[in-house]
């Protein structure tokens, strides 16, 4: 495996990076099996990460508008949309108390931190400033982050200029030497169209990025042997 050599900054996505942002996932699609609508997940969500989060950040539509279009185009009638979208609310909801960081993620951030990287945290789920500091706080990675934001508009089809300087300003490295760690095959492109670094976490091997792992704790590895040694 190629290591990373030179970087100094990570901006890290939240869901599905750090943390299992896929449980409300699952159980919409479980919920939508027993209804007889049979899909794959990647399929079905793909088109929800590319097409409506976007829309959902930019304020085009609310979060239960563009579950009820997703739910539309896959076939489900009006009055199965009507019993699904407020269970999924309460879903999500009860959900919360419930998040936790993936198994290895607090070791990796304290071990970036240790060897001297700075890190950056882009949340792209739909959710407002305060939310999102409340999660990471909840999820007790407040401690390991320079920077933290809400990633508001981006995926419209482009990263805007004053959330990436604002990230840059705050990691306070140059900008060759930043990466962007996401499972977002959207938000991957983006990163790499404003010159970063890229590395896809459970991402397809088609994805154009510049490394690939299965997870993201598998980050470690690609450091270089010196750095390494600091972390431990």
């Amino acid at each position: 495996m190629v290591k990373l050599q030179g970087i100094g900054g990570w901006i890290f996505q939240l869901g599905g990076v750090l943390y299992d942002g896929t449980a409300w996932r699952r159980w919409l699609l479980e919920h939508l099996k027993n209804r007889g609508l049979h899909t794959h997940y990647r399929l079905f969500f793909r088109h929800w990460d590319i097409e409506y989060i976007p829309r959902v950040q930019r304020g085009e539509l609310s979060f239960q508008e563009a579950i009820e279009n997703v739910l539309a185009r896959a076939g489900m009638s009006a009055a199965h949309i009507d019993e699904i979208t407020p269970a999924l609310r309460s879903k999500r909801k009860s959900l919360l108390v419930e998040e936790r960081p993936l198994s290895g993620v607090a070791e990796l951030l304290h071990a970036l931190q240790m060897a001297g990287h700075r890190l950056a945290l882009w949340n792209t789920e739909p959710c407002d400033q305060e939310a999102i500091h409340d999660k990471v706080v909840r999820l007790g990675l407040d401690n390991y982050f320079d920077f933290v934001t809400q990633a508001d508009n981006v995926g419209h089809g482009h990263v805007p200029d004053r959330l990436l300087a604002s990230t840059l300003q705050a990691l306070r490295v140059a900008h060759p030497q930043v990466a962007f760690v996401g499972n977002t095959p959207e938000y991957l492109r983006l990163a790499r169209m404003v010159g970063l670094q890229t590395v896809g976490v459970g991402t397809e091997p088609a994805e154009q990025t510049d490394w690939h792992l299965q997870g993201v704790v598998q980050l470690q590895e690609l450091l270089p042997i010196r750095q390494q040694r600091m972390a431990g």
